[in-house]
């Protein structure tokens, strides 16, 4: 399926992506950077499978390959809407302006497995580094903590089911600020 890439480009002109699609280092961040948006709700239509370097979109290559200079250009008349700037803004206050590219890889390795592939928290942190292991500790803690960040946020339910089990702990800490006051 191909995708949007007009919309891939409206977003890394927005994030100050550089792309530069004959570049390995580049094509690495345009990879992870679309995978970590389209999970966080921005629809760009790209499949990603598990390859070499982590998920991977051959049709999202295709792309990029095909409207080089368009993309390196960052031309197009595609525009964003507040959802998605929205999670542009999210995306660039995690990751920085410049996402350093190991902890980018690693934040979507994690993402890949937990949302994909369906790992449990821990399975996915296993899995990850074992295949990230050349990144050095700090950037696979950086990368796992970005991935939580970024892409689990807790839902309506989950926020209320979490107020109903700490009612009783709430509770009890009125009573002892009570009896202190």
């Amino acid at each position: 399926m191909k995708g949007n890439l007009g919309k891939a480009i409206a977003c890394f002109k927005r994030l100050g992506i550089t792309p530069r699609v004959g570049d390995f280092e580049s094509k690495l961040v345009m990879q992870k950077t679309v995978y970590l948006l389209q999970i966080m709700g921005i629809k760009l239509g790209y499949s990603y499978g598990w390859y070499v370097r982590g998920n991977y979109s051959p049709d999202l290559t295709k792309d990029l390959y095909e409207s080089r200079s368009r993309v390196e250009s960052l031309s197009g008349e595609e525009k964003l809407n507040q959802k998605e700037n929205s999670v542009l803004d999210e995306f660039e206050a995690e990751m920085s302006k410049k996402p350093d590219p190991a902890v980018l890889e690693i934040a979507a390795a994690y993402a890949y497995f937990f949302k994909e592939r369906g790992m449990s928290a821990r399975d996915a942190t296993i899995k990850t580094k074992e295949e990230k292991s050349f990144f050095s500790e700090m950037q696979f803690v950086q990368g796992i903590n970005r991935a939580k960040d970024l892409v689990f946020k807790p839902t309506a339910d989950d926020l209320a089911q979490l107020k109903k089990e700490m009612a009783p702990w709430e509770a009890a800490s009125r009573e002892t600020m009570k009896k202190f006051s």
